[in-house]
């Protein structure tokens, strides 16, 4: 796999060592709570929420360590054929992240008309960013930020249901957790800055440590 000729990221400036480290570092903390949070709430909710809970907890697990496990690849492997294979898999579960935080509040949603519908708006949202970033890799970058943010803030569309079934922290913690996604923003697209990358990916680790704090309270 190649990016269309000139792509930015074909000028974009290498990353020093003390980068890469710095940026591995985050990766391997973020993944690190991860191991240590996921099994407690999962846990947790088989034995309290039951099947349906622990079954959505799983997908956003799941959404959570292919993520984190793909991005730590991807920034850690030296420009090659392999790293831009795998920048379509980074890129792409990004959408599998955002879907599977959603599946995570859905069954908490009181009207199943209104957890179906989300449901399917999210993931055929996710499936359609995966299709174009599999099929069209590096075609439609700067758009695919607008798309991340676009699929993050759907939920709004549902803002009464979720509203009325999720604990006002929840709420508060959810809105957080995306203001600062979108906070990070401007760090990943500010290539010139020292430790950029590392960064954007602490952004990331606290937006994503945020909203697990949400749905553990929901859960909770």
């Amino acid at each position: 796999m190649t990016l269309p000729d000139a792509h930015p990221r074909l000028f974009k400036r290498s990353f020093s060592t003390g980068e890469l480290l710095a940026d591995g570092i985050v990766h391997a903390m973020a993944l690190l709570a991860g191991l240590i949070a996921f099994p407690l709430l999962l846990f947790h909710a088989l034995g309290t929420a039951g099947i349906g809970v622990f079954a959505a907890l799983a997908v956003y697990a799941a959404g959570f360590f292919l993520m984190w496990g793909f991005s730590l690849a991807y920034n850690m492997t030296p420009p090659s054929a392999l790293k831009w294979l795998l920048r379509r898999f980074d890129h792409s579960m990004i959408y599998v992240m955002i879907a599977g935080t959603y599946t995570a509040v859905i069954p908490h949603l009181e009207h199943a008309a209104w957890s179906w519908t989300l449901g399917a708006v999210v993931w055929a949202g996710a499936a359609l960013g995966i299709v174009i970033k599999v099929v069209l890799p590096g075609r439609y970058d700067r758009l695919s930020i607008l798309a991340y943010i676009l699929l993050g803030w759907v939920g709004v569309i549902a803002i009464g249901p979720v509203t009325a079934a999720l604990p006002a922290l929840s709420l508060w913690l959810l809105l957080a957790g995306g203001l600062t996604y979108v906070a990070g923003v401007g760090f990943y697209v500010w290539h010139g800055l020292k430790f950029q990358n590392a960064i954007w990916h602490v952004f990331v680790a606290v937006a994503a440590g945020l909203h697990f704090a949400a749905i553990a309270v929901s859960v909770a």
